[in-house]
Protein backbone atom coordinates (compact mmCIF):
# COMPACT_ATOMS: atom_id res chain seq x y z
CA UNK A 1 0.00 0.00 0.00
CA UNK A 2 1.18 3.48 -0.86
CA UNK A 3 1.65 5.87 1.84
CA UNK A 4 0.35 9.10 -0.59
CA UNK A 5 1.80 11.64 1.56
CA UNK A 6 5.42 12.25 2.06
CA UNK A 7 5.07 12.27 6.13
CA UNK A 8 3.07 8.63 5.94
CA UNK A 9 4.97 5.60 5.77
CA UNK A 10 4.24 2.47 3.96
CA UNK A 11 4.64 0.73 7.19
CA UNK A 12 6.29 0.26 10.12
CA UNK A 13 9.77 -0.89 9.56
CA UNK A 14 9.45 2.66 6.84
CA UNK A 15 8.31 4.36 9.83
CA UNK A 16 10.60 3.40 12.49
CA UNK A 17 13.98 3.91 9.21
CA UNK A 18 12.21 7.39 8.52
CA UNK A 19 11.87 8.50 12.38
CA UNK A 20 15.58 7.26 13.16
CA UNK A 21 16.77 9.18 9.97
CA UNK A 22 15.01 12.43 11.17
CA UNK A 23 16.44 11.99 14.93
CA UNK A 24 20.22 11.03 14.27
CA UNK A 25 21.77 14.25 14.90
CA UNK A 26 20.30 14.16 18.66
CA UNK A 27 20.34 12.41 21.71
CA UNK A 28 18.69 8.86 20.50
CA UNK A 29 17.95 5.37 21.47
CA UNK A 30 15.45 2.63 21.29
CA UNK A 31 13.98 0.12 24.05
CA UNK A 32 13.50 -3.26 22.51
CA UNK A 33 9.92 -5.08 22.78
CA UNK A 34 9.90 -8.26 21.12
CA UNK A 35 12.24 -9.42 17.86
CA UNK A 36 13.20 -6.94 16.32
CA UNK A 37 10.39 -4.90 17.13
CA UNK A 38 11.73 -1.31 19.10
CA UNK A 39 10.28 2.04 21.30
CA UNK A 40 12.63 4.31 19.18
CA UNK A 41 12.91 8.09 21.12
CA UNK A 42 14.71 11.22 20.41
CA UNK A 43 15.46 14.16 22.51
CA UNK A 44 15.75 17.39 21.07
CA UNK A 45 16.80 20.21 23.37
CA UNK A 46 18.77 20.76 26.74
CA UNK A 47 18.85 17.87 29.09
CA UNK A 48 18.29 19.65 32.04
CA UNK A 49 15.31 22.01 30.60
CA UNK A 50 13.30 22.76 32.91
CA UNK A 51 9.96 22.71 30.68
CA UNK A 52 9.55 19.73 28.33
CA UNK A 53 7.30 18.57 25.39
CA UNK A 54 6.50 15.52 24.83
CA UNK A 55 5.40 13.41 22.21
CA UNK A 56 3.85 9.57 21.92
CA UNK A 57 2.44 7.78 19.15
CA UNK A 58 1.40 4.13 18.33
CA UNK A 59 0.26 3.33 21.52
CA UNK A 60 -2.78 1.51 19.53
CA UNK A 61 -0.30 0.17 17.23
CA UNK A 62 -1.79 1.04 13.80
CA UNK A 63 -2.54 3.76 15.09
CA UNK A 64 1.02 4.84 14.80
CA UNK A 65 0.33 5.88 10.85
CA UNK A 66 -1.17 9.08 11.88
CA UNK A 67 0.94 9.91 15.03
CA UNK A 68 4.02 8.90 13.73
CA UNK A 69 3.48 11.61 10.34
CA UNK A 70 2.54 13.95 12.91
CA UNK A 71 5.94 13.18 14.64
CA UNK A 72 7.71 13.93 11.43
CA UNK A 73 6.16 16.71 10.72
CA UNK A 74 7.22 18.53 13.63
CA UNK A 75 10.47 17.40 13.66
CA UNK A 76 10.54 19.46 10.26
CA UNK A 77 9.85 22.50 11.74
CA UNK A 78 12.16 25.32 12.25
CA UNK A 79 14.03 24.64 15.32
CA UNK A 80 13.28 25.89 18.91
CA UNK A 81 14.36 26.43 21.73
CA UNK A 82 11.94 23.96 23.72
CA UNK A 83 13.45 20.50 24.96
CA UNK A 84 11.22 18.00 22.90
CA UNK A 85 11.07 13.88 24.06
CA UNK A 86 9.25 11.79 20.67
CA UNK A 87 8.55 8.40 21.55
CA UNK A 88 7.98 6.28 18.21
CA UNK A 89 5.56 3.17 18.38
CA UNK A 90 5.09 2.67 22.13
CA UNK A 91 3.20 -0.63 20.45
CA UNK A 92 5.49 -1.42 17.53
CA UNK A 93 4.00 -5.04 17.23
CA UNK A 94 0.35 -3.41 16.70
CA UNK A 95 1.99 -1.50 13.72
CA UNK A 96 4.15 -4.05 12.48
CA UNK A 97 0.77 -6.13 12.16
CA UNK A 98 -1.98 -3.65 11.50
CA UNK A 99 -3.39 -4.35 14.94
CA UNK A 100 -4.44 -2.03 17.71
CA UNK A 101 -2.98 -4.31 20.66
CA UNK A 102 -0.36 -5.85 21.21
CA UNK A 103 1.20 -9.56 20.53
CA UNK A 104 -0.98 -10.65 23.35
CA UNK A 105 -4.03 -9.49 22.55
CA UNK A 106 -3.56 -6.66 24.87
CA UNK A 107 -5.00 -2.83 24.70
CA UNK A 108 -1.80 -1.18 25.67
CA UNK A 109 -4.20 2.03 27.01
CA UNK A 110 -5.62 0.07 29.27
CA UNK A 111 -3.00 -1.66 30.58
CA UNK A 112 -1.00 0.95 32.77
CA UNK A 113 -2.09 0.18 36.13
CA UNK A 114 -5.79 0.47 36.21
CA UNK A 115 -7.59 1.29 38.91
CA UNK A 116 -8.89 -1.85 40.84
CA UNK A 117 -6.45 -3.69 39.27
CA UNK A 118 -6.37 -6.52 36.30
CA UNK A 119 -9.42 -7.81 37.19
CA UNK A 120 -13.16 -7.56 36.10
CA UNK A 121 -15.26 -6.36 33.09
CA UNK A 122 -18.73 -4.26 32.75
CA UNK A 123 -21.77 -5.89 33.08
CA UNK A 124 -22.85 -4.88 29.95
CA UNK A 125 -19.60 -6.03 28.32
CA UNK A 126 -20.08 -9.43 29.52
CA UNK A 127 -23.56 -9.58 27.83
CA UNK A 128 -22.49 -8.30 24.96
CA UNK A 129 -19.34 -10.43 24.53
CA UNK A 130 -21.27 -12.97 21.90
CA UNK A 131 -21.75 -9.83 19.62
CA UNK A 132 -17.99 -8.38 20.24
CA UNK A 133 -16.25 -11.90 19.77
CA UNK A 134 -17.42 -14.25 18.10
CA UNK A 135 -15.75 -16.88 18.26
CA UNK A 136 -15.48 -17.42 14.10
CA UNK A 137 -13.87 -15.74 11.31
CA UNK A 138 -15.03 -13.15 9.67
CA UNK A 139 -17.40 -13.17 6.35
CA UNK A 140 -20.29 -14.82 5.58
CA UNK A 141 -23.66 -13.50 7.21
CA UNK A 142 -23.35 -11.20 10.06
CA UNK A 143 -25.76 -9.49 11.94
CA UNK A 144 -23.50 -6.77 14.20
CA UNK A 145 -25.28 -3.94 12.74
CA UNK A 146 -28.73 -5.25 13.91
CA UNK A 147 -27.44 -6.38 17.41
CA UNK A 148 -25.66 -3.14 18.20
CA UNK A 149 -28.49 -1.01 16.81
CA UNK A 150 -30.96 -2.97 19.21
CA UNK A 151 -28.10 -2.64 22.22
CA UNK A 152 -28.17 1.08 21.48
CA UNK A 153 -31.83 1.50 21.34
CA UNK A 154 -32.42 -0.89 24.74
CA UNK A 155 -28.77 0.44 26.82
CA UNK A 156 -28.69 4.12 25.27
CA UNK A 157 -25.80 5.08 23.05
CA UNK A 158 -24.16 6.43 26.01
CA UNK A 159 -24.03 3.78 28.42
CA UNK A 160 -23.37 1.13 25.47
CA UNK A 161 -19.75 3.31 24.40
CA UNK A 162 -18.59 3.47 28.31
CA UNK A 163 -19.47 -0.43 29.02
CA UNK A 164 -17.38 -1.25 26.07
CA UNK A 165 -14.35 0.55 25.14
CA UNK A 166 -13.64 1.93 29.22
CA UNK A 167 -11.74 -1.73 29.39
CA UNK A 168 -11.80 -5.05 30.62
CA UNK A 169 -9.92 -7.42 31.79
CA UNK A 170 -11.80 -10.77 31.60
CA UNK A 171 -12.21 -11.58 28.09
CA UNK A 172 -8.70 -12.46 27.06
CA UNK A 173 -9.47 -12.76 23.23
CA UNK A 174 -11.79 -9.59 23.19
CA UNK A 175 -11.82 -6.07 22.75
CA UNK A 176 -10.37 -3.33 24.59
CA UNK A 177 -8.59 -6.10 26.83
CA UNK A 178 -6.43 -4.57 29.54
CA UNK A 179 -4.26 -7.73 30.92
CA UNK A 180 -3.14 -9.23 33.74
CA UNK A 181 0.07 -7.35 34.31
CA UNK A 182 1.84 -4.02 33.34
CA UNK A 183 3.39 -5.63 29.94
CA UNK A 184 6.82 -5.48 28.68
CA UNK A 185 6.75 -2.57 26.78
CA UNK A 186 4.95 0.01 29.22
CA UNK A 187 7.39 -1.85 32.00
CA UNK A 188 10.21 -1.00 30.40
CA UNK A 189 8.59 2.45 28.54
CA UNK A 190 6.91 4.20 32.25
CA UNK A 191 10.37 3.47 34.23
CA UNK A 192 12.28 5.45 30.91
CA UNK A 193 9.68 8.12 30.76
CA UNK A 194 9.56 8.68 35.07
CA UNK A 195 13.44 9.12 34.49
CA UNK A 196 13.61 11.52 31.73
CA UNK A 197 10.59 13.50 33.11
CA UNK A 198 11.44 13.79 37.14
CA UNK A 199 12.15 16.89 38.51
CA UNK A 200 10.89 19.10 35.41
CA UNK A 201 9.39 21.91 36.21
CA UNK A 202 6.79 21.65 33.72
CA UNK A 203 5.66 18.99 30.96
CA UNK A 204 3.00 19.10 28.09
CA UNK A 205 2.36 15.33 26.75
CA UNK A 206 0.50 14.93 23.50
CA UNK A 207 -0.18 11.32 22.69
CA UNK A 208 -1.13 11.17 19.22
CA UNK A 209 -4.23 9.11 18.42
CA UNK A 210 -7.02 8.05 15.51
CA UNK A 211 -10.21 7.50 14.69
CA UNK A 212 -12.50 9.21 17.65
CA UNK A 213 -14.29 12.47 16.03
CA UNK A 214 -15.36 14.21 12.82
CA UNK A 215 -13.31 12.73 9.51
CA UNK A 216 -10.14 14.58 9.25
CA UNK A 217 -10.49 16.58 12.59
CA UNK A 218 -8.56 16.19 15.89
CA UNK A 219 -10.40 15.92 19.45
CA UNK A 220 -7.94 16.72 22.45
CA UNK A 221 -9.39 15.20 25.70
CA UNK A 222 -7.38 16.92 28.64
CA UNK A 223 -5.92 13.77 31.29
CA UNK A 224 -7.44 14.08 35.10
CA UNK A 225 -10.27 15.28 36.81
CA UNK A 226 -9.68 19.03 36.35
CA UNK A 227 -11.42 22.17 36.82
CA UNK A 228 -13.40 24.58 34.04
CA UNK A 229 -10.94 27.19 34.63
CA UNK A 230 -7.65 24.63 34.11
CA UNK A 231 -9.67 23.38 31.00
CA UNK A 232 -9.91 26.93 30.04
CA UNK A 233 -6.31 27.67 30.29
CA UNK A 234 -5.39 24.98 28.16
CA UNK A 235 -8.29 25.69 25.41
CA UNK A 236 -6.93 29.19 25.46
CA UNK A 237 -3.37 27.94 25.09
CA UNK A 238 -4.11 25.50 22.51
CA UNK A 239 -7.20 27.98 20.76
CA UNK A 240 -10.05 25.50 20.43
CA UNK A 241 -12.11 23.77 22.87
CA UNK A 242 -10.73 20.96 24.46
CA UNK A 243 -12.17 17.94 26.56
CA UNK A 244 -11.94 16.03 29.32
CA UNK A 245 -12.39 12.22 29.50
CA UNK A 246 -16.13 13.00 30.94
CA UNK A 247 -18.42 9.81 29.62
CA UNK A 248 -21.22 11.80 29.43
CA UNK A 249 -19.21 14.08 26.77
CA UNK A 250 -20.67 12.53 23.12
CA UNK A 251 -16.60 11.88 22.12
CA UNK A 252 -15.67 11.10 25.80
CA UNK A 253 -15.17 7.91 27.91
CA UNK A 254 -13.59 7.32 31.13
CA UNK A 255 -10.16 4.81 30.40
CA UNK A 256 -9.27 2.00 32.71
CA UNK A 257 -5.33 1.99 32.74
CA UNK A 258 -4.29 4.48 30.49
CA UNK A 259 -1.03 5.99 29.97
CA UNK A 260 -0.87 9.92 30.51
CA UNK A 261 -2.68 9.28 34.13
CA UNK A 262 -0.61 6.18 34.37
CA UNK A 263 2.18 8.90 34.16
CA UNK A 264 0.55 11.73 35.67
CA UNK A 265 0.62 9.51 39.04
CA UNK A 266 4.03 9.33 38.88
CA UNK A 267 5.18 12.89 38.69
CA UNK A 268 4.72 14.28 41.78
CA UNK A 269 5.38 17.99 42.01
CA UNK A 270 5.25 18.29 38.15
CA UNK A 271 3.32 20.42 36.64
CA UNK A 272 1.60 18.18 33.68
CA UNK A 273 -0.79 18.12 30.76
CA UNK A 274 -1.54 14.85 29.54
CA UNK A 275 -3.01 15.42 26.23
CA UNK A 276 -4.97 13.08 23.83
CA UNK A 277 -4.98 13.87 20.37
CA UNK A 278 -7.63 12.04 17.95
CA UNK A 279 -7.78 12.42 14.63
CA UNK A 280 -11.27 11.21 13.34
CA UNK A 281 -11.81 8.90 10.88
CA UNK A 282 -15.22 6.29 10.58
CA UNK A 283 -18.39 6.74 13.22
CA UNK A 284 -17.72 4.94 16.23
CA UNK A 285 -19.88 2.05 15.36
CA UNK A 286 -17.92 1.88 12.08
CA UNK A 287 -14.86 1.71 13.86
CA UNK A 288 -15.85 -1.03 15.98
CA UNK A 289 -17.29 -3.48 13.51
CA UNK A 290 -13.91 -3.04 11.96
CA UNK A 291 -12.05 -3.64 14.96
CA UNK A 292 -14.12 -7.16 15.56
CA UNK A 293 -13.17 -8.04 12.45
CA UNK A 294 -9.85 -7.95 12.48
CA UNK A 295 -9.94 -9.77 15.88
CA UNK A 296 -12.22 -12.71 14.83
CA UNK A 297 -9.44 -12.99 11.54
CA UNK A 298 -6.10 -12.94 14.02
CA UNK A 299 -8.07 -15.00 16.48
CA UNK A 300 -10.24 -17.57 14.13
CA UNK A 301 -9.50 -16.76 10.26
CA UNK A 302 -6.44 -17.18 8.23
CA UNK A 303 -4.33 -13.77 8.82
CA UNK A 304 -2.79 -12.00 5.71
CA UNK A 305 -2.03 -7.84 5.37
CA UNK A 306 -4.51 -8.14 2.01
CA UNK A 307 -7.37 -9.54 3.77
CA UNK A 308 -10.38 -7.22 4.23
CA UNK A 309 -10.34 -7.06 7.69
CA UNK A 310 -7.15 -5.91 7.70
CA UNK A 311 -7.60 -3.04 4.97
CA UNK A 312 -10.63 -2.09 6.70
CA UNK A 313 -8.58 -1.68 9.96
CA UNK A 314 -6.26 0.57 7.01
CA UNK A 315 -9.76 2.45 6.59
CA UNK A 316 -10.49 2.84 10.48
CA UNK A 317 -7.14 3.87 11.81
CA UNK A 318 -4.98 5.43 9.10
CA UNK A 319 -7.13 6.51 5.96
CA UNK A 320 -4.76 6.16 2.17
CA UNK A 321 -7.30 9.47 1.62
CA UNK A 322 -4.99 12.35 0.31
CA UNK A 323 -6.97 14.95 2.03
CA UNK A 324 -7.38 13.00 5.40
CA UNK A 325 -3.72 13.03 5.38
CA UNK A 326 -3.27 16.54 4.74
CA UNK A 327 -5.43 17.46 7.88
CA UNK A 328 -3.63 15.22 9.62
CA UNK A 329 -0.18 16.95 9.45
CA UNK A 330 -2.57 20.37 9.76
CA UNK A 331 -3.15 19.62 12.94
CA UNK A 332 0.12 18.28 13.90
CA UNK A 333 1.75 22.05 13.05
CA UNK A 334 -1.27 23.72 15.29
CA UNK A 335 -0.96 21.77 18.09
CA UNK A 336 2.75 21.99 17.97
CA UNK A 337 3.08 25.74 17.77
CA UNK A 338 -0.52 25.52 20.53
CA UNK A 339 1.74 23.01 23.07
CA UNK A 340 4.44 25.17 23.35
CA UNK A 341 2.00 27.98 24.10
CA UNK A 342 0.76 25.66 26.70
CA UNK A 343 4.21 24.63 27.86
CA UNK A 344 5.15 28.52 28.60
CA UNK A 345 1.81 29.30 30.73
Amino acid sequence: MDAINERFSADYGEARRRFRAATAEVEHGCIPVTGDLTIDWAWVGRAEAARVLVYTSGVHGVEGFGGGAAQLEVLAQPEIDVATLYVHAVNPYGWANLRRVNENNVDLNRNFDPDGGYVGAAPAYAALDAMLNPATPPGGLDTFWIQAAWAVLSQGYGALKNAVVSGQYHFAKGLFYGGTALEAGPAALLPFLVERLSGRERVVHVDWHSALGRFGERTLLLEGNVPPAEIARVTTALGEDVRTWNPSDPQGYLIRGGMTAALMARLPGVRYDGLTCEFGTLSNLAVLARLRAENRLHHWGTVSAEHPAKRGMREAFAPLDPAWQARVLVHARELHAGSQRLLAS
